[in-house]
């Protein structure tokens, strides 16, 4: 469900691209991001670098945890912040 563009109190049916869980981690992570910028707590360049240095940190764990499989797996795989594909 969606706000209604023409009477924001009610909700219609979503329609648009299909959501994804990437794409919802993404967008809370830009949230954030901005959030902090807006309240004067980081400097603008700071959310950049927050994207990538989170992005690092969750691959790592990512692997760590692959790691840990016992079954075949084909492993995770995901975009990106840069848009560039990546399986772990």
């Amino acid at each position: 469900m969606q706000p209604d563009p023409r009477d924001p109190t009610r909700l219609v049916p979503y329609s648009g691209p299909p959501l994804t869980v990437g794409g919802e981690l993404n967008k809370m992570a830009a949230n954030f991001a901005v959030g902090r910028n807006w309240m004067g707590i980081h400097f603008w360049s700071d959310a950049a670098a927050s994207m990538a240095l989170g992005e690092e940190v969750a691959t790592g764990l990512l692997r760590d945890e692959r790691a840990t499989y016992r079954e075949a797996f084909d492993g995770f795989s995901f975009t990106r912040v840069d848009g560039s594909r990546v399986t772990i």
